[in-house]
């Protein structure tokens, strides 16, 4: 178990409790009303996750505490589509119908959320959304220790947009941003513009493929394929400025040399992703802080109202 705790074991009765589930660990934040953090501990792979959050719960006194779940790439599938011409209650069934030829399964088994994209993406010619989907069955038993240890479970997260609440808090940038989340096997990319999210993508490399100090050109050569047909893709197709800066996550010494490479090769203002540079600690951050930014961004969740442009079904 790899883990930590700010403000060592206060109690809490308010604020919202952010919990990332992953094959690569899980992680477990609370953001207080003042949306300062009070609590964040991540556990690596290995460990009993039933009877961890049930004694975590208990010890901090957080029954019946909201609650946001943040799932892991893993467990869901992203598409890109257009939005069907309906407003109001009847676009999430309209998303349901729209995406039913993509999945692999039935779609009455289907738990399905969309979020919608700033109406000049792809140059305005058809508004677009994104639309996740996985089994209820696998969603059920992913969210089902959170849910069993008291825990108020009312929102259920997609890293990506989990990851946006913390871009979105960081300051503004002349242009556009990107932030790259890596994991062991994946790893995704957004691009920002304003505060809005206008593009996400998997990267189909992974930081299994990454050895600090050894020679690692395969992870590279992939990475910055993957990144750089997304900013293209993002000039051509959306019609968007130039990014002119971006953020990679994990951002640890160990993960210095992406930086540097990335740096080297794309021309833009590359760093990693510090949570530190948010003002939202009461206490010195630790690195492992920076394996937590699911559970962190679900805890504090969206920066602004214009920020909460997500529809669920």
């Amino acid at each position: 178990m790899l883990g930590f705790t700010l403000l060592g074991r206060n109690k809490a009765k308010s604020g919202r409790i952010g919990v990332a589930v992953g094959p690569d660990g899980w992680a477990i934040a609370l953001a207080a009303p003042s949306g300062h953090l009070d609590f964040c501990q991540f556990y690596g792979p290995g460990t009993n996750m039933v009877d961890l959050i049930n004694a975590v719960v208990e010890e901090h006194g957080w029954i019946d505490m909201p609650c946001s779940v943040v799932l892991h790439p893993a467990y869901y599938h992203l598409f890109l589509a257009e939005c069907p011409p309906v407003e109001g209650d009847e676009l999430s069934p309209a998303v349901r119908w729209k995406i039913k030829e993509l999945l692999d399964f039935p779609m009455a088994e289907a738990a399905i959320e969309h979020f919608l994209l700033p109406d000049d993406a792809y140059r305005g010619r058809q508004k677009m959304l994104y639309a996740s989907a996985l089994r209820k069955t696998a969603l059920k038993s992913l969210i089902a220790p959170v849910v069993e240890s008291g825990l108020n479970v009312d929102c259920i997260e997609i890293s990506e947009l989990a990851i946006h609440n913390i871009i979105a808090r960081l300051p503004d940038e002349a242009g556009g941003m990107a932030v790259v989340q890596l994991y062991d096997g994946e790893g995704f990319i957004n691009l920002v513009e304003d505060g809005a999210l206008y593009f996400t993508r998997r990267l189909d490399i992974g930081l299994d493929k990454f050895v600090a100090g050894s020679d690692s050109r395969e992870f590279f050569d992939a990475l910055l394929l993957g990144i750089q047909r997304s900013l293209d893709y993002y000039e051509s197709q959306l019609g968007k400025g130039i990014i002119t800066r971006l953020f990679y996550s994990p951002g640890t010494d160990a993960t210095a040399a992406i930086g540097e490479y990335l740096s080297a090769q794309l021309g833009l203002g590359v760093s990693p992703l510090k949570l530190i540079d948010l003002d939202v600690f009461a206490a010195e951050p630790n690195e492992h802080l920076e394996h937590s930014v699911s559970a962190i961004g679900a805890a504090l969740g969206p920066y602004s109202s214009e920020e909460a442009n997500r529809a669920a079904s």
